[in-house]
């Protein structure tokens, strides 16, 4: 389960989002959380001075191609919203803990651990910050990781990135345990 924290940030959501791609993990989120998204990533265009509707649109343009990748990845129905109620974690997040707990899903990625105390955390999820579960994949199938990281890289064109200059900008931000391992696997 992603929460909308990891999928707000580009580069973050295009490097999760690119290790999914080459089976490193299946990917879920449902409504509220693209409904997040959507909210933040719009106030953020616009706080940056992007018009509305250009944010809107692309916006838009993003979430449309998140579910175009991964169809299978936004839970569709209702049949975990009845376990909101049971969870116990921060009352803003129950609705990601209960659709982790519906989707049987076996990790919680968000980098707002304070919200999900392991003692609000049904059996059988792990709740982790994106540098520990990306630095998990990168552990547990390098060759999968680095080359969905190689294939991002040859993606991005303006500007072009080396995987050594990702692994700079990840050592420096949110992700710098993965960043500094990804680069000892490449070097």
């Amino acid at each position: 389960m992603l929460d909308a924290c990891v999928l707000v940030p580009a580069s973050l959501r295009n490097l999760l989002l690119s290790c999914a791609d080459a089976k490193a993990f299946r990917p879920v989120w449902q409504k509220e959380i693209e409904d997040e998204v959507r909210r933040t990533r719009i106030r953020l265009f616009v706080k940056g001075g992007m018009a509305t509707r250009d944010a809107q649109s692309a916006v838009r343009h993003t979430l449309t191609q998140m579910n175009m990748a991964f169809p299978d990845a936004s839970l569709h129905g209702n049949s975990w919203r009845p376990r909101v109620t049971a969870m116990t974690n921060d009352p803003k997040d129950r609705h990601v803990l209960a659709a982790a707990v519906g989707a049987q899903a076996t990790h919680l990625v968000t980098v707002n651990l304070k919200d999900f105390p392991p003692s609000s955390v049904p059996p059988g999820i792990t709740v982790m910050h994106p540098d520990e579960f990306l630095t998990m994949l990168l552990d547990s199938d390098p060759a999968r990781v680095v080359g969905a990281v190689r294939v991002m890289c040859d993606r991005q064109k303006a500007p072009p990135t080396t995987i050594e200059g990702l692994c700079a900008r990840l050592i420096a931000g949110v992700v710098p345990t993965f960043g500094s391992s990804l680069l000892a696997e490449v070097s």
